[in-house]
């Protein structure tokens, strides 16, 4: 298929999933400009109005909602036809998109981003880092790193790591410099929970209960409280001094963490060697 005609069916396709011509152009890197001037030259090619337009809100006409559903079997079968050409040439290219978690960005994926640059000079990476569920459909990405059960049995899953949990306190926090053998010599009112970890029994409730595993790191190096931190993300606070490591002999529930992805099969090859390299990086660690 024709690249422009892949970039204006990618123009309408996101403009009605994110219902937004502006959200959709900052996604595809354009301007609403000319997002617009995509949009109106789909209707002039096709004799059709896309959209009811006024002031405040875009929405579908009927022949819109046909179209849409065109565009997404024309959009298959084009990354369809674009994977089986790079399996010939071996030449990936395109765009990845990863949802990943506000924590992974203090360098979790900096090793990885960098051996895939190595291998796929015409792929373009593209993250979002978010510890709030999102769906992957309609962000239009290919994939997304996820910690803890999966609740959403309409995604694809594959297993990359377990990771420890360990009990971590600031060095310079009071309850530091005493002699701790269990939980119940930690004061019961400084627990940082996460919701990952939050019901782990051996634990008080939570004195504080946060989405961002980044921020329950940082209010733990605060001396705030005392938290259940994964290992590879603190492990150099830990040889800095900054935190110690509580009850060494503990064992909790693991972190455990996924690909998800939005399609089973047909899964392009840029999608799978990043999930490779996912999973044996993080192994490493």
């Amino acid at each position: 298929m024709n690249p422009k005609m892949i970039r204006s069916l990618k123009a309408f396709t996101r403009t009605v999933e994110l219902n937004s011509m502006s959200a959709a152009a900052n996604e595809l890197h354009m301007t609403v400009s000319a997002i617009s001037q995509q949009l109106q030259r789909l209707e002039k090619d096709n004799d059709v109005a896309l959209f009811h337009r006024n002031t405040r809100s875009l929405s579908l006409t009927e022949a819109g909602r046909v179209f849409y559903q065109s565009c997404l079997d024309m959009l298959t079968i084009a990354s369809k036809n674009q994977e089986k050409w790079d399996q010939l040439s071996n030449q990936p290219q395109g765009e990845i998109k990863i949802i990943a978690p506000v924590g992974f960005g203090g360098g979790l994926l900096s090793e990885p981003l960098k051996q895939l640059q190595q291998e796929f000079a015409n792929v373009r990476f593209q993250l979002h880092m978010t510890d709030d569920p999102i769906d992957l459909i309609k962000a239009g990405a290919d994939l997304a790193i996820r910690i803890g059960p999966l609740a959403d049995s309409s995604l694809y899953a594959r297993h990359l790591v377990n990771w420890r949990m360990i009990p971590c306190i600031a060095a310079n926090h009071p309850a530091a410099k005493q002699s701790i053998k269990s939980f119940q010599d930690l004061p019961t009112d400084c627990f940082i929970g996460h919701r990952s970890n939050s019901s782990e029994l051996a634990l008080p409730p939570p004195k504080i209960l946060l989405n961002n595993m980044q921020t329950v790191v940082q209010l733990t190096l605060d001396s705030v409280g005392y938290a259940l931190l994964p290992e590879p993300e603190v492990k150099h606070h830990i040889e800095s001094g900054h935190l110690l490591r509580l009850l060494p002999h503990w064992e909790g529930s693991p972190y455990s963490v996924h690909a998800v992805l939005p399609i089973k099969d047909n899964v392009p090859t840029k999608t799978e060697r990043t999930v490779e390299v996912l999973s044996h990086f993080f192994h490493r660690l």
